[in-house]
């Protein structure tokens, strides 16, 4: 979510309730990240084309897609009719030695067997490949691959053994398989397939493509619904073999599999903390209520280590209820205590708009890491923000707004105001990408007794160049104005280098004089 709400991180008190409720609330492009850079004089705003081009690369065709996409193209050519979606696909049928029965409408192949039809489905066996044409079913008793390809249907390219399929009623199903569905690498004990969706048993999901990958989710019974959800039935978060958490039933709807990220850890280096480790564990305690923890490690300063509970309630009409206990640490490395906090939020798209809204309350007993100052901390909020526009050219631009008022018992204290947020993103080409943005917030630590997700200043403007001079490897400077005071307040310099199924960020904040070092999975 910080995309929307890049100045800082989230509006003061929407932190309560935004990783329950905003990433479902506001839609793309801010929930289907994957890279999260630091928020840093914006850089976190080009996650946005970086995330474009992740997708890309994920729904990129394998060559065996390819192959019976084009198959299926050609077949349709030839056909004196469209192809019926209502009805059984026209195919065809290839081997080194072909019998069929007209009568009975059994047919058999036999040596290098490939079928095709022109609903773009293939099937390929080396061994052997019986079935009929009157019950139009087709069975692989051995070795096979299966592609699908079909519009509306999940994309499929799967290797695996006893493949069966009724091509009539599109539903089938196959045994000890392993490869894609969709973006992900998936393997399982048993496939089963269905026009609107996926089911997997005793299966693993990933999108790390490593024969041993190195995070992964594995569940009992994993349900796909294409471009809607994917449902996990008993679900274990492996992490280099080992579990760090499970739940009894996993929800992810299409476009916020980052919010469902976080629990694969992150390892860094900075100079306030040394080496640090962060990790995310959660577990379902009762229907539709889960606990969360978070905790960090980290070798340098008296700290050794910190952490923060999280207990929340999902009703569907009614938001999201969070209570929350323990250390929480904003960009800056500046830490809170809160002991313990209410919070709620709900929110929800406007219609059938490209705008959505959400609503937030919080309230709790804040003390200050840094100056030891303990106050009743209470914040209302209301937000509102658009989908980004998209220009030709390759031109986005993401508006955002909202209200918020903010309470304190220390002083009696009131700040209450508006936030507005503004970006613009350009991607001159494949390699080059840039950012201009402005954002102003009335509330900053010059009127605030917490020092925390806030600046000095309440306007700034920020802008920032990428460079990607490998697949791999890309550069990025970053800076950020104080159009306050009329200063410049950051300048900053990343380097991301993706590795098989993970990255390695490296920053350098020019105006501080420090370096950080940060290690996270992420799908490549």
């Amino acid at each position: 979510m910080k995309s929307l709400f890049p100045y800082k991180k989230l509006p003061l008190g929407l932190a309560a309730f935004a990783a329950a409720v905003l990433p479902c609330v506001f839609a793309a492009p801010v929930a289907e990240a994957s890279y999260e850079a630091d928020d840093t004089a914006g850089v976190n705003r080009l996650d946005f084309i970086e995330n474009r081009h992740r997708t890309e690369r994920e729904n990129r065709l394998t060559d065996a897609q390819v192959e019976t996409v084009q198959d299926a193209q050609e077949m349709q050519k030839h056909l004196r009719y469209p192809v019926d979606p209502e009805k059984a696909a026209p195919t065809s049928f290839e081997g080194d030695e072909l019998t069929y029965d007209q009568v009975t409408g059994e047919f058999t192949a036999v040596g290098h067997v490939r079928i095709v039809q022109a609903d773009a489905h293939s099937f390929a066996s080396e061994d052997s490949v019986r079935g009929n044409t009157k019950s139009e079913q087709i069975e692989l008793p051995g070795k096979a691959h299966v592609v699908q390809m079909t519009p509306g249907q999940s994309k499929i390219d799967l290797d695996g053994y006893k493949a069966f399929y009724r091509y009539g009623a599109r539903t089938g199903s196959m045994e000890e398989a392993r490869g894609k569905v969709d973006h992900q690498y998936v393997t399982g004990k048993r496939f089963e397939f269905y026009p609107d969706r996926v089911e997997i048993y005793d299966g693993t999901e990933t999108k790390c493509s490593a024969n041993q990958p190195d995070y992964m989710i594995s569940a009992k019974h994993i349900e796909y619904y294409p471009d809607k959800l994917t449902v996990y039935h008993d679900a274990k978060f492996i992490v280099k073999g080992n579990v760090i958490a499970k739940k009894h039933l996993h929800i992810v709807r299409a476009g916020e599999e980052n919010p469902d990220r976080d629990w694969m850890p992150r390892i860094g280096y900075d100079k306030n903390d040394g080496v640090w480790l962060r990790e995310r564990l959660e577990k379902d305690i009762a229907p539709r209520v889960e606990a969360r923890f978070t905790g960090k490690l980290m070798t340098k300063n008296d700290r050794g280590g910190r952490s923060h509970g999280d207990i929340i309630w999902h009703s569907p009409k009614a938001g999201a209820y969070r209570i929350s206990y323990g250390y929480f640490e904003d960009g800056d490395e500046n830490w809170i205590k809160r002991k313990p906090e209410f919070g709620w939020g709900y929110g929800h798209r406007i219609a059938d708009t490209h705008w959505s809204y959400g609503l937030g309350y919080s309230i709790g007993r804040w003390k200050s890491q840094q100056t030891g100052i303990e106050s009743n901390h209470q914040v209302y909020t209301i937000g509102f923000s658009r989908e980004a526009v998209v220009f030709p050219n390759r031109w986005y631009f993401t508006p955002s707004f909202g209200y918020s008022i903010t309470k304190e018992s220390y002083d009696d204290s009131t700040v209450r105001g508006m936030w507005v947020d503004a970006a613009l993103l350009h991607e001159f080409d494949n390699r080059w990408a840039g950012y201009v943005a402005y954002a102003y917030r009335k509330q900053t630590s010059e009127n605030s007794i917490f020092d925390y997700d806030l600046d000095d200043y309440n306007q700034k403007w920020q802008a920032g160049v990428s460079y990607r001079m490998t697949d791999r490897d890309r550069f990025v400077a970053a800076c950020e104005w104080d159009a306050q005071h009329g200063q410049m307040n950051d300048v900053d310099y990343y380097w991301y280098h993706d590795m098989h199924c993970a990255q390695l960020i490296l920053r350098y904040r020019s105006k501080q004089n420090t370096w950080k070092v940060q290690w996270q999975f992420t799908p490549w």
